[in-house]
């Protein structure tokens, strides 16, 4: 018998954040298809956090009728086959400025970055507009699940009644081990050890086995000196040969984050080099859950490239679960 292991691929659909949006050319559907091309050969699920704010911009804006209509019809396709799509919320899309000469969007204002300053009645009518978006697009669910933008789901008490109203049941944003607490972006799950899915009730850090919503740890991997040195060799190697970020916008100048341990990272396509490939295989040998989190904008052909000889390792050792209903 091989063993069960459970993959959660969960992907933030979204542009850059800081102050060039990028296309959604570029940010979202050519990478994202890139992505299906590889999903596709191993009946893969995935996760999409979709950036509804943003989605909701392109649909106010005449001249970004064309993006609008791009996205909309491949959330409708990535539905179809099966992948879920949910909300994600980014609240200072609210401060952006639309550059009309290049069709993008001017995010630096980071000074409501964060739902946390927001009333619980402004944070409701978010929910309610993006949730509504989604519906409108022709996609619902019985039970919703959510990331927080920036991971900014603290304190659960401004979202509980906001979760319970809209029936968002599963929550995606917890990553053990890592803080950040400058002004725009602050959250704590530095004391979370836990590597698997539980149910909580008003802290979406502490656990609680009779809690009504379940939370879906976002998975790290350690990387000692040679395999970070190795690394470096192939990022580099990659920069000179322009195998680079698939988006062509900026990053927010958001804080760092940091973790209770150096050379901690996120399970991530974004950041995965050949150079990493043996310890990914080695987690998921050692583990029967492992939590993704990436970003189409920041694939790379080399990051996807190794993320499908991976996939083919575990469909070559394991019985793979994708959905994350089942994984908890």
């Amino acid at each position: 018998m091989r063993p069960n292991k459970n993959i959660l691929l969960t992907f933030d659909y979204e542009p850059y954040l800081g102050k060039k949006s990028g296309s959604a050319k570029k940010c979202v559907i050519e990478p994202t298809n890139a992505l299906l091309s590889i999903v596709k050969k191993y009946n893969a699920k995935c996760v999409f956090f979709v950036d509804l704010l943003y989605v909701s911009y392109l649909k106010k804006i005449p001249d970004l009728h064309l993006d609008f209509e791009a996205i909309k019809a491949q959330l409708i396709l990535l539905n179809k086959n099966g992948h879920f799509i949910f909300p994600h919320i980014h609240p200072h899309w609210i401060d952006s400025v639309y550059i009309k000469e290049e069709k993008q969007f001017d995010l630096s204002n980071l000074s409501r970055y964060s739902l946390s300053m927001f009333s619980v009645s402004e944070i409701n009518d978010l929910f309610t507009e993006a949730i509504r978006l989604l519906n409108d697009i022709g996609i619902s669910y019985n039970a919703y699940g959510y990331r927080a933008g920036g991971w900014c789901i603290q304190p659960f008490c401004n979202f509980k009644d906001i979760f319970l109203r809209n029936n968002i049941i599963s929550e995606f944003s917890v990553l053990p081990g890592y803080k950040n607490k400058s002004m725009t972006q602050a959250f704590d799950f530095s004391d979370v050890t836990t590597n698997k899915p539980y149910l909580f009730s008003d802290r979406v850090e502490i656990p609680d086995i009779k809690g009504l919503f379940k939370e879906f740890p976002i998975s790290t991997i350690y990387c000692n000196g040679s395999v970070v040195l190795q690394d470096k060799i192939v990022k580099k190697y990659l920069w000179k040969t322009g195998d680079r970020g698939w988006g062509d916008g900026i990053s927010a100048d958001t804080a760092s984050f940091k973790s209770n341990s150096n050379n901690q990272e996120m399970i991530s396509i974004d950041i995965l080099t050949i150079a990493k490939l043996k310890l990914y295989k080695s987690y998921i040998n050692k583990n029967d859950y492992m939590h993704w989190i990436s970003h189409p904008k920041m694939f790379t052909h080399h990051g996807l490239y190794t993320f499908e000889k991976f996939l083919k390792y575990c469909h070559s050792h394991f019985n793979v679960e994708y959905d994350f209903n089942k994984m908890i």
